[in-house]
């Protein structure tokens, strides 16, 4: 819903993503493709209702945006021992990947 030029009135629903109707400021936003035909002012169940009947969850996770905001959230969730592993696996293969290149050279 359009509160004025500057501020619109932004709606999840809480359950399905995690986002509570509130005001935020138009500059503030990221507009992506989805669309979804509701009416002005829509409860939480009809909006629900037509994001599922539109799959745009679906087509969400299925974007580059959301699968790196999806890795960032694994990575800030790590523990030391997760990140360790990281760590040398990653040392591995940069260990790997050399020993190609050395060998491609020759």
């Amino acid at each position: 819903d359009i509160v004025d030029q500057k501020r619109v009135v932004v709606d999840g629903p809480e359950s399905l993503t995690g986002v509570s109707r509130h005001m935020m400021p138009v500059r503030r936003l990221s507009l992506t493709d989805f669309k979804c035909r509701i009416s002005r002012g829509a409860r939480d169940k009809s909006l629900k209702a037509a994001l599922d009947g539109e799959e745009v969850m679906k087509k969400w996770s299925e974007t580059a945006w959301a699968k790196k905001l999806a890795a960032k959230e694994v990575r800030a969730k790590m523990t030391d021992f997760d990140r360790y592993k990281l760590k040398a696996a990653k040392k591995k293969r940069a260990g790997e990947v050399k020993k190609a290149t050395k060998k491609s050279k020759k």
